[in-house]
C-alpha cells in the first residue's frame, strides 16, 4: 500500500509518497496545468494498481478543484482533511514550528494511515457542481441583501416614508414605481392613468385608497430632493432585478442537478428543494460519516466541551466546518414546527421548561440531521409516524 500526500496551492503542488511502513518513495513538485497532472499520472502509475493506493490532501477551497476531477476519471480515490486537523496532528508529532509545503505533503502522507481510508474516502461526482451552484447562490443572495440595505439608506434620505407604506419594499409594485418615477414630487404628482397601471400591476392589490395615501405622504414628506437619490435608486433597482435573475437561473440548474441524484432529503415535509440540494451539497458522500454524531459535528453543531478532574462544563456549539449546511438546518428547524408535530411538541416542551428560542432551534437542527442522516442512509422516504 502506498500514501500520498499532496499539499495543494495555486500554481503548484508538492506532493510526497512513502509505504504504508513511512518509507520515503519519492518526493516532487508539479505545476497546477496539463505537464504537470501528466507528471503526477506517470508517477501514480509507476506505483501499482489505484486500488493500493491512498491520496490525501487538505480541504483548500476551489484550488483542488480540477486535480479531484484528473484523479477521479483516472480511477484514483483521495481523502480530504479538515486543516484544523492538520495543524492538530502536526502539534502532536513534532515541537517544532517549521511549516513547508514539502513538510505538509509529508504530513499528510503520514495522516492516511491514521484514518480508515476505506471508509472515508470519496470520489469526484457531479455533487461538486451541485455545491459551487448553492455556494454561488448563497453568494448573491448576501448582495441581493446588501442591495435592499442599500436601497432604504436613500430613502431614507429622500422619501424616508416611503419603506413603511409598503410591507415588501422589494415587491412588484413599489420596485416599480420607485424605478419609474424616482422621487417624491413626481408620486405626488400621479393621476389617475398612473393608477390604472399601477391597479393592474398589482392585480386589484394597489388600491385607490392606497393610492391616495401615498401621494399624500410623497407631498407631506421630510425627505430631500436630490438627482444624486434618484440616480442611486435606479442603479440600485436595476441591481437588484439582475441579482434576482441570477438567482432564477441558479434555481433552475440546481433543481434539474438535484433531481438527477437519489437523494430523499426533499420528502421531508414543507423543505424546499434548494434547501434539499443545499444540504445533500454540503454533506456530499453521506457514508464519509459512520454515524449521525459525525455529521454534527461536521455542520458545527455539536457542543464545546471542557473537562478537568471532576469538573466539566458545556459550551457554545463550536461553528466548525460547513457554515453553509448549518444554516439551512438552522433555517429549516423553524419552519418544521409547522409540519412536524413531534418537533413541534418539543420546542413547545423546552420552552415550557425556559430553554431559549435560539437553544431550542439548535437542537432541532441536531435532530434534523439524525432524520437526514436515516433517510439518506438507509435511502428511505421520511415517515412521520416512525419519528419519536
Amino acid at each position: 500500500m502506498f500514501h500520498v500526500g499532496i499539499d495543494i496551492s495555486k500554481f503548484k503542488h508538492d506532493c510526497f509518497i512513502a509505504t504504508d511502513a513511512g518509507v520515503k518513495i519519492n518526493s516532487f513538485t508539479f505545476t497546477n496545468d496539463y505537464d504537470g497532472f501528466q507528471n503526477l499520472k506517470n508517477e501514480l502509475s509507476a506505483l501499482s494498481d489505484p486500488s493500493l493506493i491512498k491520496i490525501g490532501f487538505e480541504s483548500t477551497g476551489h484550488y483542488g478543484i480540477n486535480l479531484k476531477s484528473f484523479l477521479s476519471k483516472l480511477g484514483y480515490t483521495y481523502l480530504e482533511f479538515n486543516p484544523q486537523l492538520t495543524s492538530q496532528f502536526s502539534k502532536a508529532t513534532t515541537l517544532r514550528r517549521t511549516k513547508t509545503d514539502k513538510i505538509d505533503a509529508k504530513l499528510i502522507a503520514s495522516m492516511l494511515g491514521q484514518f480508515d481510508y476505506k471508509t472515508l474516502h470519496s470520489k469526484f461526482y457531479h455533487k461538486n457542481e451541485l455545491k459551487e451552484l448553492v455556494r454561488q447562490r448563497d453568494t448573491y443572495l448576501q448582495m441581493r441583501s446588501k442591495q435592499l440595505v442599500r436601497l432604504t439608506n436613500v430613502l431614507d434620505k429622500s422619501f424616508p416614508e416611503f419603506k413603511g407604506f409598503f410591507n415588501n419594499l422589494m415587491g412588484k409594485t413599489p420596485l416599480y414605481i420607485l424605478k419609474t418615477y424616482k422621487n417624491k414630487e413626481k408620486i405626488s404628482n400621479l393621476n389617475m392613468t398612473h393608477f390604472d397601471k399601477l391597479r393592474k400591476l398589482s392585480r386589484g392589490k394597489f388600491t385607490y385608497p392606497k393610492f391616495s395615501k401615498l401621494k399624500s405622504l410623497a407631498k407631506e414628506s421630510i425627505g430631500t430632493s436630490s438627482k444624486i437619490y434618484d440616480l442611486l435608486i435606479t442603479t440600485i433597482i436595476n441591481h437588484y432585478s439582475e441579482l434576482v435573475r441570477i438567482i432564477e437561473v441558479l434555481d433552475t440548474e440546481i433543481e434539474n442537478l438535484y433531481f438527477k441524484t437519489d437523494s430523499l432529503i426533499h420528502t421531508i415535509p414543507s423543505i424546499s428543494i434548494i434547501a434539499a440540494a443545499a444540504i445533500y451539497a454540503e454533506i456530499g458522500d453521506i457514508t464519509r460519516f459512520s454515524n449521525p454524531g459525525q455529521l454534527t459535528a461536521y455542520a458545527g453543531l455539536d457542543v464545546k466541551i471542557s473537562q478537568s478532574g471532576t469538573t466539566e462544563r458545556f459550551g457554545k456549539i463550536v461553528k466548525r466546518g460547513s457554515s453553509l449546511l448549518r444554516k439551512y438546518l438552522y433555517m429549516y428547524a423553524f419552519y418544521s414546527l409547522q409540519y412536524i408535530p413531534q418537533i413541534n411538541d418539543y420546542y413547545h416542551l423546552k420552552r415550557n421548561q425556559g430553554k431559549h428560542h435560539k437553544v431550542i432551534l439548535v437542537n432541532i437542527s441536531r435532530k434534523l440531521i439524525r432524520i437526514i442522516y436515516h433517510i439518506e442512509t438507509n435511502k428511505v422516504s421520511f415517515d412521520t409516524n416512525k419519528l419519536v
